[in-house]
């Protein structure tokens, strides 16, 4: 087991909510960190040999190619709500099966039903923006420096579409949307068909931040709605953004650099905040799942909460054990609070000293994005319980219902 250490110097900023990408990047870029070291499609190196992908073409209009859907025609999607945006690590399939990265077996692609049986794996490949869409899973192959394939649901006909250094795959009945970095680590957003066939650059020096209703939605240094059949754009969001969710009801996005999630017409007017400050954002079909700040008797703590956008109505799925226990997972009496405002309170044999300095030796718990899946939800997160009955802290929750370690 990894074990975890909390260095003295750092715990004065336990319980600072920085945005995910960070602050004073040169834009186009994308800083965003996953916890726990999960890989992060824009920003993690990778790992395995890149292929050359086909030349695009230069204009979005292919005869081939299938025609975007409009506005008013709603198409099947491969996606839920913000989950790509949420890195894609958990799908569901409208067949009954989810399928996820695994945390119990090296972050391979697995599914299961909903309540955990019939746990089967797909693939050992890593898989980040999980789409299902038809009998094909599609997926950034982490371990092939985020090269996109596909496998179908049963496991079988595994298949690379394109190599490159991928990120933001949106799959849809009209075809993929997705961003390519060049040789120069520069973005582009492009489409292809389903088998990966009539690749075409839609937008250049830009990220894909989501895809509805016949638009990409690209960032560059704000956010532009831009209609793939026209080619019109039109500027949403004039701000740095994150998290970004886009259906009939308008766009819903984090403007970082103000730390507000806010949701705005579909044309970008009529903007407003729902939630100040937070973090691990992700808007689906009328709720905002998020971490905030809360506290509990022993000081602050991160509490997740899901937030009806039409009422207002607040609930809180999971609250973040704000003490630290053992590799056993046995309370060791130290809470947060006391390590980061009077360290010399604490029994000396808990710490160790490094080249760095002191170190605490406690484990923590610590949460991440929740995915909606239907009507469930789950959650990567450290948490104490998976090390008690699992043996390792990484697990997938299960929220709705109460709190269930699911993988």
């Amino acid at each position: 087991m990894k074990r975890a250490v909390l260095c003295l110097m750092a715990a004065a900023l336990i319980f600072s909510l920085g945005a995910c990408a960070g602050n004073g990047h040169a834009l186009p870029q994308d800083g965003a960190t996953p916890a726990h070291g999960a890989p992060d499609s824009q920003t993690a190196q990778p790992s395995g040999p890149e292929e050359k992908a086909q030349p695009p073409t230069t204009s979005p209009e292919h005869p081939d190619a299938a025609p975007p859907p409009a506005a008013d025609n709603a198409e099947r999607l491969g996606f839920q709500g913000g989950n790509i945006g949420a890195k894609g690590l958990i799908c569901d399939g409208g067949d009954g099966y989810v399928y996820y990265r695994s945390e119990s077996d090296g972050w391979r692609l697995y599914r299961a039903k909903p309540d955990g049986a019939e746990k089967t794996k797909l693939s050992n490949a890593a898989p980040d923006c999980i789409n299902v869409l038809d009998g094909w899973v599609y997926f950034l192959n982490y371990w092939d420096g985020f090269s996109i394939w596909k496998i179908r649901t049963d496991g079988t006909e595994e298949t690379k579409l394109f190599g490159g250094y991928c990120g933001d795959l949106y799959v849809a009945e009209s075809g993929m949307y997705f961003d390519m970095r060049d040789e120069n680590n520069s973005p582009s957003v492009y489409r292809a068909d389903l088998d990966g066939g009539n690749m075409a650059l839609l937008y250049p020096n830009a990220w894909l931040r989501y895809y509805y209703g016949g638009k990409v939605y690209v960032y560059t240094t704000q956010l532009v709605a831009v209609d793939i059949a026209t080619g019109e754009e039109q500027v949403v969001a004039p701000t740095y953004i994150h998290n970004v969710t886009v259906d009939e009801s308008g766009i819903y996005y984090w403007a970082v650099n103000e730390g507000e999630y806010r949701r705005a017409d579909l044309d970008g007017s009529n903007t407003r905040v729902l939630v100040k400050g937070g973090d691990y954002f992700n808007y689906c079909g009328g709720a905002l799942y998020y971490m905030g700040i809360g506290e509990n008797e022993n000081g602050p703590c991160h509490i997740v909460y899901k937030l009806n956008v039409d009422s207002n109505e607040k609930t809180a799925l999971l609250e973040e054990a704000n003490a630290f226990f053992d590799e056993n997972g046995q309370w060791l009496g130290v809470t947060f609070r006391q390590l980061q405002e009077s360290p010399e309170t604490i029994d000396p044999k808990l710490f160790e000293k490094s080249v760095d300095g002191m170190f605490f030796k406690g484990l923590n718990e610590s949460v991440w994005y929740v995915y909606a899946c239907g009507e469930r939800l789950y959650m990567r997160a450290a948490l104490r319980e998976s090390l008690i009955q699992k043996g390792r802290l990484d697990c997938i929750a299960r929220l709705d219902g109460g709190v269930t370690v699911w993988d």
